[in-house]
């Protein structure tokens, strides 16, 4: 029988979890190795056995946040409405960002934001991934004739990621109060009626 693994998949997810923690209240510079093993209850071999290096776990958070995301949009409810396919998509990114707020924080603050951090090529590819379905989304959309005159797919694309960052946002600052789903699918629907044509997507 071979030697089971030292290190198993239990570890490697409290490491995880205790870097975003850790990371979330002081800082990624501030973090050692030794202080992330000993949050995650392990020893610093776990880590290097696991990621390799301080960086290798840095990446390996990214990727698996926007592993999440991209799940979560594979996972959706899939219409025959191009318009209801887009409130489809920011309701799953919704779910994404306030499941773990410490989590989206650092995903947007860190890794797409103007201090972006170094990513691994899995991580860029996943996240990537999940951009593309938005960017399906509204390609649909236009192929379909609903969107309005002179709009330009990409720029659409642009318009509703920042319309759902800043959803987001404020829902984990408590902000959206007291029904968070009513003002998303308001703000969302709003986005997107000046984007999409109502009528031609009724038709």
């Amino acid at each position: 029988m071979g030697r089971p693994k030292e290190h198993d998949e239990a570890t490697r997810q409290r490491l995880l979890d205790a870097a975003e923690h850790l990371w979330a209240t002081h800082g990624w510079e501030a973090l050692t190795v030794r202080r992330i093993a000993e949050e995650a209850g392990t020893s610093t071999r776990a880590v290097y056995a696991l990621f390799g290096s301080k960086q290798g776990l840095e990446q390996a958070l990214h990727e698996v946040m926007f592993t999440r995301l991209r799940d979560l949009i594979h996972g959706r409810e899939r219409s025959d409405d191009p318009r209801q396919d887009l409130i489809n998509l920011a309701m799953a990114y919704r779910r994404w960002a306030i499941e773990r707020p410490e989590r989206y924080a650092l995903a947007m603050h860190r890794f797409v934001g103007q201090r972006r951090r170094p990513r691994s090529p899995e991580g860029i590819a996943v996240s990537q991934a999940a951009l593309q379905e938005l960017r399906d989304a509204v390609q649909r959309c236009h192929d379909a004739g609903l969107l309005v005159e002179d709009r330009v797919p990409e720029e659409v694309v642009t318009l509703l990621r920042a319309n759902v960052h800043g959803l987001a946002e404020f829902e984990n600052l408590g902000m959206l109060v007291p029904d968070p789903e009513a003002y998303w699918l308001a703000a969302v629907s709003a986005t997107i009626d000046a984007h999409v044509r109502v009528d031609a997507a009724a038709a």
